[in-house]
């Protein structure tokens, strides 16, 4: 397809393309969306697939078939575009058509937005400050165990209790009109591999530290990524902002179900819509698609991909827990997990 087309920055990531595409490949889609629309348009008469030509034309009118042309043809030529120029293109793009007639080139101008170029300064550098920070000692209290333990008991006792009233369904009750379970060793053999409660007690105790060191792990690679972030000339496009902003309502969605609620019910509840509860979003949004584009220009750096025997593997898991979903998108779901998890490994490592 001969295209001409001349592309310039607007903004923050954002281009526009003005251009033509000859008139004789333009030409070429007219044949193919003739056809295309015999098959799908219902004329008195005459059956799917046998419209004449002129009948059609006739009954649609020229405008019409030519705007069905130039969809198909623009299509074609915007991929084109972002190939040979080798723009990262995201979002829907903007197309309007400038000048459109059979027999002539097809002129549109195209809006969108793309990847944005980043310039993350020294991140090894900020990496190894950060690992070189002395780390909090992480303790586990007695009371955090006593804590799990009454939490473990009351849990017990409640269902204890309606195995005794099966007549009662409801879930508030008197925690003193419960019957009462003694802590001791048989308390602690009933929760499984325990033979005392002092090993109940060194579990629990181990659990919790195992916690506390994967949160400080997980702090640690927020701050080193907020410190690149904070070195780093980022220009995130508007369509990206609203796009995660978009997913984090999606994902609150989520959960909300999850809790067996309906969202719009919850909504109603805070009296709020979709966009008064995404409104305030915006900075958090903004901090978690830099987070993406940082962590995806390190593995670019660095040529950190994902291990084609890891990725199988974990598109595998997803593939027997969501069995309607394209293999594709697990894939490509599965290799980001796997090289974000890769690239704060890289990071802490930095020392």
């Amino acid at each position: 397809m001969k295209i001409t087309s001349e592309i310039k920055e607007t903004g923050e990531s954002e281009v526009e393309i003005i251009g033509e595409i000859a008139a004789e490949d333009f030409a070429i889609y007219w044949p193919k969306t003739i056809r295309e629309l015999g098959e799908t348009v219902k004329i008195d008469g005459f059956r799917p697939g046998h419209v004449p030509e002129k009948v059609l034309v006739d009954n649609l009118g020229e405008a019409a078939i030519l705007r069905e042309m130039a969809e198909q043809a623009l299509g074609e030529a915007y991929r084109e575009i972002l190939l040979e120029n080798k723009l990262d293109a995201i979002g829907e793009p903007n197309i309007t058509i400038t000048k459109i007639a059979r027999g002539n080139p097809l002129g549109f101008k195209i809006e969108t937005a793309v990847l944005p170029k980043i310039e993350l300064g020294d991140y090894q550098t900020i990496a190894k400050k950060i690992n070189k920070e002395k780390a909090e000692e992480i303790k586990v209290e007695e009371k955090q165990i006593d804590q799990v333990i009454d939490q473990i008991k009351t849990e017990r006792e409640h269902a204890k209790y309606h195995d005794e009233n099966p007549e009662d369904t409801g879930h508030e009750h008197d925690k003193d009109n419960l019957p009462k379970i003694e802590l001791n060793d048989e308390f602690a053999k009933s929760l499984g591999n325990f033979q005392t409660l002092i090993e109940l007690r060194e579990k629990i105790k181990d659990n919790l530290r195992l916690e506390k060191e994967a949160r400080a792990r997980e702090l640690k690679r927020l701050k080193i990524i907020d410190a690149i972030r904070d070195g780093a000339k980022i220009a995130i496009p508007p369509v990206l902002i609203e796009a995660e902003k978009n997913k984090m309502l999606a994902e609150m969605e989520s959960q909300v179900s999850g809790m067996g609620l309906k969202f719009d019910d919850y909504l109603k509840h805070l009296k709020k819509t979709r966009e008064e509860l995404s409104f305030g979003w915006t900075d958090d949004a903004r901090k978690r698609v830099a987070f993406g584009l940082i962590v995806n220009e390190i593995s670019r750096l660095e040529n950190i991909t994902a291990p084609a025997e890891e990725l199988k593997t974990q598109t595998d898991l997803l593939a027997d827990r969501f069995r309607d979903a394209p293999h594709s998108r697990l894939e490509a779901y599965a290799a980001n997990v796997i090289v974000n998890e890769r690239v704060l490994e890289f990071l802490e490592g930095v020392k």
